[in-house]
């Protein structure tokens, strides 16, 4: 049985993860964190019904689920989302959050690498989730160059972390 200091330290290293798998959910990134909230505080709540690392994530992931779903559909009247086969597949693929990290600082390491403009460029269009007509017209850029300058980005960053990893398991 994890202790609560445990669990916390367990649920906030997993954060993006879990964070991730609710707002494939909600598909509203800021009500998953939300969620993600709602689900720590049940999660120490509940702390002696815990055995394992293992359960607790397997808890958090249904716990988060059910309660994003409770959330639409009390806001919307209903859920229209995945299925929850499709979920549990979901569930069941997550990502290693050691892969996950090192594909973190991979990204990290590769974005320092370019433009200060394409980092404007991803910060707008990510970051502050604007639309491509939004960002064309701060950037002052036809939309088609918004386009274009973000699928070149897209591949640069995807080479890099490719090469990144490969790199890192080599050695």
């Amino acid at each position: 049985m994890p202790a609560p200091e445990d669990i916390t330290a367990t649920l906030l290293a997993e954060r993006l993860p879990l964070t991730a798998f609710f707002a494939s959910v909600t598909r509203d990134f800021h009500l998953a964190e939300d969620v993600f909230q709602e689900v720590c505080v049940k999660a120490v709540a509940r702390a002696e019904s815990f055995e394992t690392t293992a359960h607790l994530m397997n808890w958090a992931r249904l716990a988060g689920k059910n309660r994003a779903i409770d959330i639409l559909r009390a806001r919307d009247g209903r859920y229209v989302g995945l299925s929850d086969e499709m979920l549990a597949l979901l569930a069941a693929d997550w990502p290693d959050q050691t892969k996950v990290d090192a594909m973190q600082e991979a990204l990290d390491q590769c974005i320092t690498q370019i433009t200060p403009n394409n980092r404007e460029l991803l910060r707008l269009r990510y970051f502050e989730r604007r639309n491509c007509t939004d960002v064309a017209a701060i950037m002052g850029r036809k939309i088609e160059t918004v386009y274009q300058a973000l699928a070149r980005l897209h591949k640069t960053l995807g080479d890099c972390i490719r090469t990144r990893l490969q790199t890192d398991s080599a050695s």
